[in-house]
């Protein structure tokens, strides 16, 4: 999803949205790795994210989009994107994502 913009009388306007299909592996975090997360908070709905392919991630500098990935029927928003190098010969990325409350769920997403 591309970040949302402001109209000319500052009432904001909900970014453009395109899908893809990548393969990897969304697992849940642990206590412990959710502690060390601001979004984590303890909260149940954060996960890590391997990918195949490069996401979008709120923390990017000069990323002009929003990643969202569905999962068992929830929506996560990519917050995170972290150094991952243990598979030298592979290519891939590591993320973190939080659950979308589903009254929070961007409209295009619904």
């Amino acid at each position: 999803m591309s970040k949302p913009t402001l109209d000319s009388f500052g009432n904001m306007v909900e970014g453009t949205f395109t899908t893809r299909t990548v393969r990897g592996t969304i697992q849940p975090v642990t206590g412990e790795e959710a502690i060390a997360y601001q979004e984590g908070g303890r909260n149940t709905g954060i996960v890590k994210i391997y990918s195949s392919e490069r996401l979008a991630a709120r923390t990017q500098e000069g990323t002009q989009a929003i990643g969202y990935v569905n999962q068992g029927g929830f929506w996560y928003e990519i917050t995170d994107e972290l150094v991952f190098g243990n598979l030298p010969k592979i290519t891939h990325w590591k993320y973190i994502a939080c659950k979308v409350p589903a009254a929070q769920v961007p409209k295009g997403l619904q």
